[in-house]
């Protein structure tokens, strides 16, 4: 049993490549095909790039962008589908933000739920640096909470921070 256990460890990784492009950094199967990171060291040119199907829909200036695992999705012919999710990244570009100077985290959503992909607006958390706590996927809006207690609202490839009484 143990045999077969560490089997799958060393199997799954190798399934999953299999659909990936080997160049990137990360992959993804989305809604609307597979979306790659390139990161900066593999771009060559000072940006992070986020490509869906071998057209960029995204870059920043930054050295790598990460994805939270808590996304919208579906499953269809045993796969998962992303259809929504939120991806962060420290921009190398210094930011001012409530008094603070210096890196800010920034935090995007993708939204693949329609007929052409949306990138929305970024935002950063209260402190700056927080990181996301969770977030209420619905098919109108998601809310998005940070662990600092900043609270978001994307809908409609658009994001608001939310008053403290919201």
């Amino acid at each position: 049993m143990v045999k077969i256990i560490l089997s799958l460890f060393f199997l799954y990784p190798c399934i999953v490549l299999a659909d990936c492009n080997l160049e990137a950094n990360m992959c993804f199967q989305t809604k609307m095909g597979m979306l790659i990171q390139k990161t900066r060291v593999v771009a060559g040119d000072n940006y992070s790039h986020l490509i869906l199907n071998d057209s960029e829909i995204f870059k920043a200036r930054t050295d790598y962008i990460t994805f939270e695992f808590n996304d919208s999705g579906v499953f269809m012919n045993g796969k998962h589908y992303i259809i929504k999710t939120v991806f962060s990244f420290i921009s190398n570009d210094p930011c001012s933000f409530n008094g603070y100077y210096g890196f800010c985290s920034k935090s995007v959503v993708l939204d693949f739920s329609g007929t052409e992909p949306k990138t929305s607006n970024s935002f950063t958390p209260d402190s700056g640096n927080s990181v996301i706590d969770w977030i209420s996927w619905g098919k109108k809006n998601a809310i998005i909470v940070f662990e600092d207690g900043s609270r978001f609202k994307y809908e409609n490839g658009r994001v608001e921070r939310l008053k403290k009484d919201q």
